[in-house]
C-alpha cells in the first residue's frame, strides 16, 4: 500500500505543483499564523532574534551566537511549513517525493534570498521498508524539530513514517504534525471526497480531472486521525513523550467548495476561502452547503524523542 501511495501522490502533486500555492494562499497564511503563536505549545528551543546569526556580533552588542536549531520538513511541497518556522530556526531541509514540489521549494528559497544551507528540499520518500542511499547521508540527520503538514493522510503507512522521523530526530527533538480530525468522504451536490491540496472533488467521478492516470480522489488513504491513533503513532515511533493533541477553532473550509468559494470572494460575493474559520465569512446557497459538507477540523500534534539533548 506505501508503495501504491507514493506512486499516486507523486504523480497527483507533481501536476499540482505550479498552481499550489495560489489555490491555497489563504489556507496556509491561516495557517502559518497558527503555527507561530504555538511556538510555546511546539516545545522547540528556538533560535533567538537576540542571538547573532554570523556568530560574531555586530557594533560591538556582544551578542551571543545564535543557536543552532535544524528543522526537517517532509512531504514539503512548496514549503509553507519551512517558511512558517523559518524566522525561529537556523536551517531548514525539506523532502519531498515530487520532484516539481522540490522545484519549487528550492526555487521560491532562492528567490527569498537564502542560502542552500540555511533552506534547500531534496527528492526521497522516507515512507519505505528501504530508504533510498542518498537520504542516509550524515547531515539529513540530528534535528531539533521533525514536521508534517498536511501529509499525513496520504501516507499508506503514517506509523512508518512517524517512526522514520523520528530516527532524524537528536534526542529529544520534537515531531509535529498537523492533520485532520476523522471525517467522513462527503457526496453532496455531486461531488467525491476532497480537500486542501489541489484535489478537486468532482475528479471522483471526471476522468479529465486526473494527474498521470491516477484518479485525485486515491491519494487520500485515511481520512483524518484521532487523538488516541497519534498518541499510539508519537508512541510507537519514540516520540511519545510530552504528547499534546490541539485542536485549531472550529475547522477549515476545503477541498472543491474552497475553491468555489475563492470564486465567490474574487467576485466580491463575499463567500469565505479556504483555510477561513467556521463562523468567519458569509455566503449562501450551494457555496454554503458545499462548506459545510468540506468543513475538516484541524489539530497540531507534538511529541518529543526520549532520550536527552546531545
Amino acid at each position: 500500500m506505501a508503495k501504491d501511495a507514493a506512486d499516486i501522490n507523486r504523480s497527483i502533486f507533481n501536476e499540482e505543483a505550479a498552481s499550489y500555492d495560489e489555490k491555497h494562499r489563504k489556507l496556509n497564511e491561516r495557517l502559518t499564523r497558527e503555527l507561530q503563536a504555538r511556538l510555546d505549545f511546539i516545545g522547540v528551543d528556538w533560535a533567538s532574534d537576540d542571538e547573532d546569526s554570523d556568530g560574531e556580533g555586530e557594533g560591538g552588542d556582544n551578542k551571543k551566537p545564535r543557536r543552532e536549531v535544524r528543522l526537517l520538513d517532509y512531504a514539503c511541497g512548496t514549503g509553507m511549513m519551512s517558511r512558517a518556522l523559518a524566522p525561529y530556526t537556523t536551517q531548514c531541509v525539506g523532502i519531498d517525493l515530487s520532484e516539481t514540489m522540490v522545484a519549487i521549494y528550492n526555487k521560491r528559497a532562492e528567490n527569498q534570498g537564502l542560502s542552500a544551507d540555511e533552506m534547500h528540499a531534496v527528492l526521497g520518500d522516507l515512507a519505505t521498508e528501504t530508504v533510498n542511499g542518498a537520504l542516509s547521508a550524515p547531515e539529513l540527520f540530528n534535528f531539533d524539530i521533525a514536521v508534517v503538514g498536511g501529509g499525513f493522510h496520504h501516507f499508506g503507512d503514517p506509523e512508518l513514517a512517524a517512526k522514520r522521523l523520528v530516527e532524524r530526530l537528536k534526542p529529544g527533538g520534537v515531531l509535529l504534525i498537523w492533520d485532520f480530525l476523522p471525517h467522513g468522504p462527503p457526496h453532496r451536490h455531486g461531488h467525491g471526497h476532497g480537500h486542501g491540496h489541489g484535489h478537486s472533488a468532482a475528479a471522483e467521478n471526471d476522468p479529465g480531472k486526473q494527474s498521470g492516470g491516477h484518479n485525485v480522489f486515491h491519494s487520500v488513504m485515511h481520512h483524518g486521525f484521532s487523538e488516541a491513533r497519534m498518541r499510539e503513532i508519537f508512541t510507537g515511533a519514540g516520540a511519545g513523550a510530552d504528547f499534546q493533541l490541539e485542536v485549531i477553532g472550529g475547522g477549515f473550509v476545503l477541498g472543491h467548495a474552497h475553491q468555489q468559494q475563492q470564486e465567490h470572494e474574487e467576485k466580491g460575493q463575499g463567500a469565505p476561502a479556504s483555510g477561513e474559520w467556521e463562523g468567519e465569512g458569509g455566503g449562501d446557497g450551494d457555496a454554503k452547503k458545499d462548506s459545510e459538507a468540506f468543513r475538516r477540523q484541524v489539530f497540531f500534534a507534538r511529541g518529543t524523542k526520549g532520550g536527552v539533548h546531545a
